[in-house]
């Protein structure tokens, strides 16, 4: 247990998490920097995973790629890719080119970082995105992503006020937060990705980095320690709550005082039914996306008993007011699964937020499972998102009210075995 004077309590497991790995994240990536090119260099077994886990996507012409490393290879110091980033430019013309690491090579200590240099030109760089599975589950990635954008970010002149937003939301999220922020008097220097490479914003020491997405703390140490701008430490855009305390938090960084508790209400109001289904349910959130913290706290602000709430990875400082909102809940840092099988088994929550690789095996037993990854790529963020983020939590519930009453019998034996 970890536990400092005024701090919340956080139960630490170190067990291997049960997450996607951070190849996932090119899945929305590719389609957020439009101008872009995403190549992992890795095995059979990478190129089987992101084939099942993307293979929706193949008829949008993906711009991914996998270079795929045979044992010859691995003998090899440095593996040959000149021919493949020749015809990636032939038949994509990227702006940038975004090597991603995988476990294979990174064991066989391939130097990632000098394969890059030596691809990269100047009209078309190639940036090195750590993304192994083996250190990063599927969101630390675009950490990665946007870590690898830094030096490509124009120097903010000082004496110039402005946010930039850091994390990939769509077009029409992205309008909407800059909408909401130039009403409010706040100047928008932009957002960290923008959708081209040559767009992304100036960064200096009068920037304010307002993340909307909570796993990205190391891009926004690296730009604190290199740019001297100031990270916005809030409640994430997520709920109305959070969207509240969030606008409220970043104007008082700009002079402005705010007060968004008629708007708040008015959003809680738009989602009445929603919140009136998630009254009194029993929530267990297991690790995977690294939003379980401000989706937990959205769930108790709209009624419900968050059993446990638990991530990969929980940085204090970065997720300060999200912990502090959910004092009182059993938080948990790289849990032990076998240990939470058992709880679930235990206290018979009404719902469980939990990855794609376990939600069968849950429902399966009669339970209702929500896809945490279904997070990732909805609108959830600010005022508009508010609607969607509520609709996604009680969808599930409308489901299995339309169902047949489950059988006992299967709920109580079960094939589930217990923990050892």
């Amino acid at each position: 247990m970890l536990q400092v004077p005024g701090e919340v309590q956080i139960l630490k497991e170190d067990n291997v998490t049960h997450s996607f790995c951070g190849l996932a994240s090119v899945g929305w990536m590719y389609q957020k920097i439009r101008d872009s090119f995403f190549l992992v260099l890795g095995t059979h077994t990478c190129a089987h995973f992101l084939q099942n886990a993307l293979g929706m996507m193949i008829f949008a012409k993906p711009r991914f790629g996998i270079a795929l490393i045979e044992e010859g290879d691995l003998s090899k110091n440095e593996p040959t890719l000149d021919e493949v980033i020749a015809e990636i430019k032939t038949d994509h013309n990227p702006s940038v080119i975004f090597l991603l690491s995988s476990c294979t090579p990174e064991v066989m200590k391939v130097d990632f970082k000098g394969l890059a240099d030596h691809l990269s030109t100047p009209r078309t760089p190639v940036l090195f995105v750590p993304a192994s599975g083996l250190v990063y589950n599927f969101t630390q990635a675009e950490d990665s992503v946007l870590h690898a954008l830094v030096p490509y970010c124009p120097v903010a002149p000082a004496g110039e006020k402005s946010v930039v937003f850091l994390g990939s939301v769509n077009d029409a999220t992205a309008d909407d937060l800059r909408a909401e922020a130039e009403e409010l008097g706040i100047k928008v220097g932009g957002f960290l990705p923008e959708s081209r490479f040559d767009r992304m914003p100036a960064i200096g020491p009068d920037t304010i980095l307002a993340p909307v997405q909570p796993y990205l703390s190391r891009v926004a140490v690296k730009l604190e320690r290199e740019r001297g701008a100031k990270t916005l430490h809030s409640l994430f855009p997520f709920g109305p709550d959070g969207t509240r305390v969030f606008w409220e938090d970043l104007a008082r960084e700009f002079g402005i005082e705010v007060d968004l508790r008629d708007r708040e209400k008015a959003a809680w109001e738009k989602i009445s039914r929603q919140t009136a289904m998630l009254k009194g349910k029993k929530v267990f959130l297991t690790a995977d996306t690294m939003m379980e913290l401000p989706l937990g706290r959205f769930l108790r602000s709209a009624g419900a008993e968050v059993v446990e709430c638990s991530s990969a990875y929980i940085n204090k400082k970065f997720l300060a007011k999200e912990l502090k909102a959910l004092e009182g809940v059993r938080i948990v840092e790289q849990p032990n699964f076998h240990r939470q099988l058992e709880d679930i088994k235990r206290d018979r929550p009404d719902m469980i937020v939990t990855s794609l690789m376990t939600a069968n095996p849950f429902v399966g037993h009669g339970f209702i499972v929500k896809w945490s990854m279904e997070f990732m790529l909805m609108p959830i963020h600010g005022w508009s998102g508010v609607f969607t983020l509520a609709n996604l939590f009680v969808s599930p519930l409308d489901r299995r009210s339309k169902l047949p009453a489950f059988e006992k019998e299967v709920w109580l034996e079960g094939v589930m075995p217990a923990a050892e």
